[in-house]
Parts: C-alpha cells; sequence; structure tokens
C-alpha cells in the first residue's frame, strides 16, 4: 500500500530555513570555515579539477544546466499550447504552473543576488593563486574589486528539483525527488567547489535560499490547498486551472 506523501508546513519550514541562512552566514563570517575546507581542494599542482577541462565542465557544467533549461520550456511550451489545443487541457494545471516558476525565479533571483553581494570566488583570493586579499562576505563592499560568486549561481539549477518535494503524490515519490534535487545540486555545486569557483557557504546559502523561494511560490500559488497538491509532475493529474465561467443569462 502506498503511503500518504509527508505533509508540509510551509510557513514552518519558511521560518527554519530563514533562521538556518542567518546562523549559517554568522558562522561563515566568524569560523573562517569556508577556508579550511577549501584549503582541500587545492594544492602545489592548483585546484583538483580544471575548470578548462572540456569534458567535466561538459557533463557537470553545460549539460545538466541545458537539460534543465529544455525541460522548462517544454513544460512552460505545454502550458501556453493547453489554452488552444483542447487535447492538451490535462497539461493546465497549477502544478506545471510552479514547476515553471520554480525553475525560472530559483536561478533568475539567485543570479540576481549574486550582483549585488560582490562576493569573490576562492579562484581570485590571493591564498589561492589570485590577485584579491581575502575579504569575508560582509566585507566584500569594502574593497574595489568586485565580485559575483555568492550565491552559488550553478547550483541552483539543480536545487530548484526540490519543487518536486512540494508536488509529490507518494512518501516514495518525496524522497526520490529529494534525494535527486539534493544529488544534482551537490554535482553540480560540489564541482564548482572542486575548480575554486565557489565556497561551502555559497553553495549551502542557495539550497536555503532555493528552498525559500519554492516555499513562498507554493503558498502564493496554491494558498491553502492541501499539501501535497495531487500531481505527479506535467502532464499528471492535479488542479487544473479553468477559465471563468460567464454567469447564466
Amino acid at each position: 500500500m502506498t503511503s500518504a506523501a509527508f505533509r508540509i508546513h510551509r510557513k514552518r519550514h519558511l521560518f527554519v530555513s530563514i533562521l538556518l541562512l542567518v546562523i549559517m552566514l554568522v558562522i561563515q563570517e566568524y569560523s573562517g570555515l569556508d577556508m579550511r575546507v577549501q584549503q582541500w581542494f587545492y594544492g602545489t599542482d592548483g585546484w583538483v579539477l580544471d575548470y578548462s577541462d572540456p569534458v567535466p565542465r561538459f557533463v557537470i557544467y553545460q549539460l545538466p544546466r541545458m537539460l534543465l533549461i529544455i525541460y522548462a520550456a517544454m513544460v512552460l511550451l505545454l502550458l501556453v499550447l493547453s489554452i488552444r489545443l483542447k487535447r492538451l487541457v490535462r497539461f493546465r494545471t497549477r502544478s506545471n504552473v510552479f514547476i515553471v516558476l520554480c525553475l525560472v525565479l530559483v536561478p533568475a533571483l539567485i543570479s540576481a543576488g549574486k550582483q549585488e553581494t560582490h562576493a569573490h570566488c576562492p579562484h581570485q583570493y590571493q591564498e589561492f593563486g589570485g590577485p584579491i586579499p581575502y575579504v569575508t562576505l560582509l566585507e566584500t563592499n569594502k574593497t574595489p574589486h568586485d565580485g559575483r560568486c555568492f550565491p552559488a549561481g550553478h547550483a541552483s539549477g539543480g536545487f530548484a528539483l526540490l519543487l518536486f518535494v512540494m508536488i509529490a503524490s507518494t512518501r516514495r515519490r518525496q524522497m526520490v525527488a529529494l534525494g535527486g534535487a539534493m544529488t544534482l545540486g551537490w554535482a553540480m555545486g560540489g564541482y564548482q567547489m572542486l575548480n575554486g569557483r565557489h565556497f561551502l557557504s555559497h553553495t549551502l546559502a542557495t539550497i536555503l535560499i532555493a528552498w525559500i523561494i519554492i516555499l513562498i511560490v507554493h503558498l502564493l500559488l496554491f494558498r491553502n490547498r492541501p499539501i501535497p497538491a495531487g500531481t505527479r509532475g506535467s502532464g499528471g493529474a492535479g488542479p487544473a486551472i479553468h477559465p471563468p465561467q460567464s454567469p447564466p443569462k
């Protein structure tokens, strides 16, 4: 017998996620943990992975991003076509709108955040062969050098798939969604750590920010509807979006 999905208390998760984000940033700021972790991946021969190596760059950096963009575009196309084509009306669901919004908003908002934090990548610091003296995240606005490395933008696409935890119809599907999103997100984020493009805190912040965005979008889109929303992903059954009915004359 299939177990019902775990109920997710969105407002509680939102509060805890924001609190964890603040705690993580404070720990990173005063513990020096980022630098100690990053030193494991840097030696006399440089970084564990060469950023210019085409094979891992394609497999871990370019390919996942391309597939996520293609998937989001396909779901969006089905939503648009379902407005005109009756045989595609089953794709016109709030769950598919949720999928598209999360896959677009999570990377977009995290990318926008990178423009505001001015944080640098590990490879830019003198400790790792770069030209810039190391400063903590809260000190980046005190330097004349501009950075674009916090949060981790590349990993955001993988962690955006946490959205499926919110709309999975069974506990097993929720666990698969959680495991898949974390595996892909950490593979993408870990690759960037191993080649000196991100610190550990950059990836941890991306997980929490992605989950916060997903929770907010779900709250706005589904409001007080039961969780999960009852879909299996694009094309699955879910709460349909119906056009308004004309009042009887």
